[in-house]
Formats: C-alpha cells, structure tokens, sequence
C-alpha cells in the first residue's frame, strides 16, 4: 500500500510539476491568470525581477498554494527586498513536494531602473531536487534575467527569461530544467481597472496563453479574475491592503482536477 501511495503521488507530481519548473508566485497575479510579467510590485522579485525597481521600502512576503487541494502538492515560498541607492536586491525561497519527492530554489536578485522608463533584474538561482532516497539529490544552479519598459503612463511591456542555458538534471535521460520564456502587456484600463495579457513558452512544449483583470473596487479591496491555457483553467480571488500589510486570497479551477487555493502576505517596513 505505501509504494502504491508513493507511486501515485510521485506520477501525479512529476506530471503537474516538472523538475525545475517555473512557477508564478503571488496571490495577485495567481487571481489574474497567472500573469506577472509586466506587472511591476513586491512579487516580483519571483516572476520578473526587473518589477522590483517598483519597491521603496524594505518589503517581506509570504506564499502557500495548495495545488487539487493535495497536501503533497504544496508550494510554499518567502522573500525580503532591500531597496539600496543603486536598485533593489532581492532574496527569495521556494519549496514544493513532500517527503518523497520535493524541490527548492533559493533566489539572489537584483534590479535596476535605466531612466524613467526600462529597468532590468537578474536572478542566479540555485536549485536542490530530491527524488526518493534512493534516486538520490540533485544540486543545480542556473539564472534567469527580466526586463520592463514603461511604453507610457499606463501601458507596460515586460519580459521575462528562466533557465536561458538549460541546465541538465539527469545526463543519461537528456532531463533538463525548463527553459521558459514569458512576455506581455498590462494597460491601466483606467484610475483602478487593470488588464493583463501574457504568453508563457516552454521552448520544449506548446505556448500558454494568460489573461487577467484586476478592479480597485474600493479603497482597501481588489478584485481580480482571469484564464489561461494549456491546460484551461480559470482564476478568480481578492486583496485587501491596509496601510504596510498586503492580504491576498485566489484559487485556480482545473475542468478535471478542481480547485487549487493560493494565499498570500506581504508587508512594507516604514
């Protein structure tokens, strides 16, 4: 019965998370579709590390995602950012899995504004996946580079490149860490209405496409909607900021596999 246990949820991990997957943090842009790229806030510092140019102050966050609902599909994650008169610097922690399978990247980032407009972030990345006791574990370290121009006051584009060397897991079986490329546009819509629009591509598997919608509905509280593809799901959640703290709750819908709740907080020092 347990190897039958383990067996299934390894089957079921390795299929909703590859190795070294990438993995858009934050229960803002989690309700929105998962689109991040051109969105520029204190979860930056995981999904696009240019955005972190947008952080002022010491700034701390905290992540959970409950991935079908299945405690052994948990992605947990934590960071800090240190705004410093020549950028941002960021330090962040992911972890997923459970015993017998798990997976943790520690991140140190920078970020950096060119004039009013661009900015750029890069992130070396360093990668510890653990297969069974007796698979053994992997160490591995790569990087992954961001950029966003502000095309005017209200319409952004960014960019965002994971893995750009594709680091090889496993030589025998040519398993290599996703090379993933996201980019899109977020538009200010209008004062409290934005809308987001991402590609996300693999360069091993077909192209995800996002969308998102985010209204200020009123002054401490945010609603937020979006979809994306490959497969289909659906998101939706809320967030509600008073003063330095940040709330936010959001859930995915999976047509097969159901809901996967994400949670998330994050607070900005004086």
């Amino acid at each position: 019965m347990v190897r039958c246990l383990f067996w299934f949820f390894l089957i079921l991990t390795l299929e909703a998370h590859p190795a070294g997957e990438y993995n858009t943090i934050g229960g803002r842009a989690a309700g929105m579709g998962f689109s991040s790229v051109s969105i520029a806030d204190p979860w930056s510092v995981f999904n696009n590390q240019a955005g972190m140019t947008s952080v002022y102050k010491i700034s701390s966050e905290i992540y959970f995602e409950n991935r079908f609902l299945l405690k052994e599909l948990g992605l947990k994650a934590i960071a800090v950012e240190i705004p410093v008169k020549a950028g941002t610097f960021g330090l962040s922690l992911q972890e997923f899995g459970f015993t017998l399978y798990n997976e943790m990247k520690v991140g140190l980032a920078f970020g950096k504004k060119f004039g009013k407009a661009f900015s750029a972030g890069v992130q070396l990345d360093y990668l510890r996946i653990h297969l069974a006791d007796d698979l053994g574990t992997k160490h591995l370290f790569t990087f992954e580079i961001g950029l966003q121009y502000h095309i005017n006051h209200n319409l952004c584009f960014g960019v965002h490149f994971y893995n750009p060397i594709t680091v090889t897991v496993v030589s025998y079986q040519d398993e290599r860490i996703p090379s993933v490329i996201n980019l899109g546009f977020s538009w200010k819509f209008s004062e409290g209405f934005i809308t987001t629009i991402e590609a996300e591509k693999d360069i091993q598997l077909k192209p995800i496409f996002k969308a998102g919608l985010e209204y200020h509905f009123v002054k401490p509280v945010y609603l937020r909607t979006g979809l994306l593809t490959n497969p289909t799901m659906f998101t939706f959640g809320f967030g509600v900021e008073f003063g330095q703290v940040r709330f936010d709750f959001s859930s995915s819908y999976h047509l097969v596999l159901g809901y996967s709740p994400q949670v998330s907080l994050s607070y900005a020092f004086k």
